[in-house]
């Protein structure tokens, strides 16, 4: 009877020694020894993937996004010259090329060009993404866009604010230079009227910044700025007067 007890335990000790129950399940055999397997740094931990926006510069001011729209007044007035000597219209071309030079193939971009059309001048419908070929195809358009006449800037942004559907990119941001006063014919031209527009067609909630270039005087001062204040200010946009 005593060997049969021995026996017994002599069995019980061996299962309790197999790998597995001393917790070497994660325990790999190397050279006869026991050795914990390494296992890759984060393994089994969900990270923040998530790639950062882009930061571009325009007008000295940063901007981040990742599917940028320009809406860019082609007014008769942005001929005018600017502070430097240099016209106002060539200064916002040079800004604008100057700042899609330095996204990469991670941002999409589109550009209106409005003035006085219903359908004003587009480049990117739907965003173009910034590889090197299609990015030098669309600043070779955009250098090579005339002025013209006329401002209605909300039909501009509108089209914008309807391409901007057409992308997945998160983080989606609108820049308007804008000369003075919005002027459509067949529009409603009141601040009122522009920023209800504008704000009931930004769907994706996107913010707009403004880039006001006119006169400090007359109607374009006392209306036309204060209405791109508004709009920078209720989409969490900025507001800048270029110097």
């Amino acid at each position: 009877l005593a060997m049969k007890v021995l026996a017994v335990v002599l069995l019980a000790l061996g299962i309790c020694m197999l790998p597995g129950h001393l917790g070497w399940s994660a325990a790999a055999t190397v050279g006869g020894d026991a050795a914990f397997m390494d296992l890759p740094d984060g393994f089994g931990v969900t990270g923040d993937d998530d790639i950062p926006p882009e930061i571009i510069e325009i007008y000295s001011d940063d901007y981040e996004g990742d599917a940028f729209f320009f809406c860019l007044d082609r007014s008769w007035s942005m001929t005018l010259p600017a502070a430097s000597g240099e016209s106002k219209y060539a200064v916002m071309k040079r800004e604008v090329v100057r700042a899609l030079q330095g996204l990469t193939a991670r941002s999409v971009v589109s550009v209106v060009f409005y003035n006085v059309d219903l359908d004003p001048l587009t480049y990117g419908d739907p965003p173009i993404k910034m590889e090197a070929g299609a990015k030098a195809q669309l600043i070779s358009r955009i250098v090579g866009t005339p002025s013209s006449n006329g401002s209605c800037m909300f039909r501009g942004a509108e089209k914008l604010l309807r391409i901007a559907l057409k992308t997945q990119n998160e983080f989606r941001t609108m820049i308007i230079v804008a000369d003075g006063r919005t002027h459509c014919s067949n529009g409603d031209n009141t601040a009122d009227g522009v920023f209800n527009r504008i704000i009931a067609k930004n769907v994706t909630r996107m913010p707009i910044n403004t880039i006001y270039t006119g006169p400090m005087s007359g109607e374009d001062w006392t209306i036309g700025k204060p209405l791109l204040e508004r709009l920078a200010r209720a989409t969490n946009g900025k507001f800048k007067i270029a110097k």
